[in-house]
């Protein structure tokens, strides 16, 4: 089954780098681990969709620092909302979804029971 990744840039697949700082997104350390991760699920058929807090204005910044670095995806979607201390993400659709906190390396998915939350008509 094709998966659709859905993955944040600073802090997953490079060093974090906070909009403030453009002068280092040109220079942003990779994680090379997952570089080659999500390049292995591009492979797989898998959509690889970054999901980035940098703004539109950090567009060509970052596809070059992504091609330089080859990683392969198929788009970027720049503007997600910022997150501050002591703020939550909660992805919201009417469609199953998973998600998975990135703990410093990609490796594979195994299922485990945790705890969610969830509206009370499920």
């Amino acid at each position: 089954m094709r998966k659709i990744m859905i993955i944040d840039i600073d802090g997953c697949v490079c060093e974090h780098i906070d909009n403030e700082e453009l002068q280092k997104m040109a220079t942003a350390k990779p994680i090379q681990d997952s570089i080659k991760k999500i390049n292995q699920w591009y492979g797989e058929g898998h959509f690889i969709c970054f999901f980035t807090a940098r703004e539109e204005k950090h567009k060509k910044i970052t596809e070059n620092w992504l091609k330089k670095h080859g990683i392969k995806y198929h788009k970027i979607v720049f503007g997600k909302p910022r997150r501050l201390i002591g703020d939550e993400y909660h992805y919201i659709d009417d469609m199953p979804v998973r998600a998975s906190r990135f703990k410093g390396k990609f490796t594979d998915f195994v299922k485990k029971k945790k705890d969610v939350l969830v509206f009370e008509n499920d």
